[in-house]
């Protein structure tokens, strides 16, 4: 008799595996994560793949691979959607509509291809595959990436089409029952985070209760004026809002895009077969890519295209006074980088403010695609000159300021990133994301908690991404994988809360991951630790010396154990730490070098009324 074969995994949907499965061969540690996590691991053998771009060479390798593949796949869709919708919008058009979605549909084929192409072979191991008739296909390219970043049945879907394409007959489709909640629209719908997005992210321009009072007081008297500058989805905290409001007397004014519904209909099969068509010179990554593309092109840029063309541009034809608009939450919202696409048709010109973290230094940042997208993108301080509509500018985001002389209720606030098991780019400033670099983050933080005394472990007050939040994500749980680190510390948060107001409260502030969170610390005057690891978050060589005044200062670690010890010294006076001159030199550097001045922001946006 053979062995029986083990059951080739993508994902942890373990619905799909074949009943009698007691082996496994799982592409992603993130796999057996889930099982132990689930307490399911002792009922399977497992062998997984070695985690992938653990080197800085295979980084580089991946990174330049999906770059050349999604300027390829953006040249010919660009054409091709033009001719499937018989227009001559042109390059520039479809390329800012799509803004990085291409890239990131490129990622998430590229990384499963490359773990079958490496490990699976259809005489050595067995599957299911998910029927065709359960495939999604989006809306948008927001869900589009939900789908395929964020639910195991999306991996699936891409599973299934690589082994139709090149296996075609040789596995049994599945199809889940009518009751299982597999395919339900709330884990589709659900948002998906960004790096450095906070729950600014899903919020628009929102102010604080006597903001919105005054806001809506000073709106209603400048009803009558046309605005010549939009800011449309901005996390710009609601002060400035309303001081550009006033100061401009009614021309700068806070907008909101109209909705959009989607008719849900059979998607049209004979466009998509145009649009995803073979080239001749197609190699076999080509060909799977573009497979996918089938059912996974969203319906926006197909079935709705017209019906959403038609009601963005009369939005805008409501509005012939304006002339900006301020957007950049584009990056991130499809609606919203297809709404810009049809204003720049319109002659308005779109300013792209830096979101609300620091980018330029890590090695695959996406400035390169967005920065020629938009005709000035406005930094948070820093300047480049390899990028030539780059303005050197500020930040509005409610960053906040400390309050020294409210009571501090705890002595070390730890605030926590969040491991995603599928990454959207391949761009090092998802650090502590996907199999090697979150594995990696765990590490470090068992180092850091192991070098802490006790009295200082027991101060923590450990703050996590909220729950609530990521419910419907595919992360690494943090609570399993540092249970014994968690149940030290005198507190566990992962409720919706506001990390600035927990900052205020906090003595010393320690941030294990570069996002918003260590910028926010250290703007607001609040003593900062950052724990920064080299060799997951990859700093490009003209920017290796980037965090070097942060380092000198001591206010950037770069190896656990020493962030710990220097925790353990300053655990009793952190704010005669925080205020020693080499500590304010080396914050005030990387300020100046970084981050400007709001009023620079606020002046150059009234500036281009003129």
């Amino acid at each position: 008799m053979s062995p029986v074969k083990s059951n080739f995994a993508v994902s942890a949907y373990t619905q799909i595996w074949h009943p009698d499965t007691k082996r496994i061969f799982a592409i992603d540690a993130y796999i057996p994560h889930v099982l132990e996590r689930t307490g399911v691991r002792q009922r399977y053998d497992i062998a997984s793949a070695p985690p992938s771009r653990s080197s800085r060479e295979e980084f580089d390798r991946d990174h330049d691979f999906v770059d050349r593949k999604f300027h390829l796949y953006t040249d010919i869709l660009c054409k091709r959607l033009d001719e499937l919708h018989r227009t001559d919008y042109g390059s520039e058009f479809w390329r800012k509509a799509m803004a990085l979605a291409l890239m990131r549909h490129v990622t998430f084929c590229y990384d499963l291809f490359k773990a079958c192409e490496a490990y699976f072979d259809p005489e050595a191991y067995t599957c299911r595959l998910l029927d065709p008739v359960e495939f999604r296909t989006p809306n948008d390219f927001d869900e589009h990436r939900q789908i395929f970043q964020n639910t195991e049945l999306g991996q699936e879907q891409l599973f299934s089409v690589y082994c139709s394409l090149f296996y075609p007959g040789m596995f049994d489709f599945w199809k889940p029952e009518p009751s299982s909640d597999s395919l339900v629209g709330s884990q589709v719908k659900a948002a998906t985070p960004s790096r450095g997005w906070s729950l600014f992210a899903r919020m628009s321009v929102m102010a604080s209760a006597p903001y919105q009072f005054a806001t809506k007081l000073v709106q209603k008297l400048f009803t009558l004026c046309k605005p010549r500058m939009a800011i449309i989805e901005c996390s710009f905290a609601p002060e400035h809002v309303h001081r550009l409001l006033l100061r401009s007397l009614g021309q700068i004014q806070a907008q909101a895009l109209p909705s959009m519904q989607y008719e849900n209909g059979q998607p049209d099969w004979g466009r998509r077969d145009f649009l995803c068509r073979n080239e001749p010179d197609f190699d076999r990554f080509d060909r799977f890519a573009f497979a996918c593309l089938k059912h996974a092109f969203p319906r926006l840029f197909i079935e709705d295209f017209a019906r959403a063309y038609a009601r963005i541009d009369a939005y805008f034809g409501e509005r012939p006074t304006l002339h900006w608009i301020v957007c950049e939450w584009w990056i991130g919202s499809n609606w919203s980088a297809f709404a810009m696409a049809v204003a720049k048709r319109r002659g308005i010109r779109h300013l792209c403010n830096e979101h609300n973290y620091l980018s330029y230094f890590f090695v695959g940042n996406n400035l390169k695609y967005l920065a020629c997208l938009v005709d000035e993108f406005v930094t948070l301080g820093w300047s480049d000159a390899r990028f030539p509509n780059t303005t050197k500018g500020a930040s509005l985001f409610p960053w906040g300021q400390a309050e020294f002389n409210n009571a501090k209720e705890h002595d070390i606030l730890l605030i926590c990133g969040l491991p995603l098991a599928h990454v959207p780019e391949v761009t090092s400033a998802y650090g502590d994301s996907g199999a090697y670099r979150a594995l990696a983050y765990f590490a470090m933080n068992k180092r850091f908690f192991a070098a802490l005394d006790e009295a200082a472990r027991k101060s923590v007050y450990f703050r996590s991404y909220p729950a609530a939040l990521t419910k419907n994500w595919l992360i690494w749980d943090q609570t399993y994988a540092l249970a014994e680190e968690i149940a030290q510390v005198k507190r566990f948060d992962d409720s919706i809360g506001n990390s600035r107001k927990l900052m205020k409260k906090s003595r010393l502030v320690v941030v294990n991951y570069l996002s918003t969170s260590y910028l926010e610390a250290i703007i607001a005057d609040i003593p900062t630790i950052v724990i920064w690891n080299p060799d997951t978050n990859l700093f490009s060589e003209q920017y290796s010396q980037a965090f070097d005044s942060l380092i000198e200062a001591g206010i950037c670690q770069t190896d656990p154990e020493d962030a710990a010890v220097l925790v353990n010294s300053i655990r009793e006076d952190p704010e005669a730490w925080w205020q020693s001159s080499a500590v304010r030199w080396g914050r005030q550097e990387f300020l100046n070098a970084n981050i400007g001045n709001p009023e620079i922001m606020v002046d150059y946006l009234l500036s281009k009324l003129h």
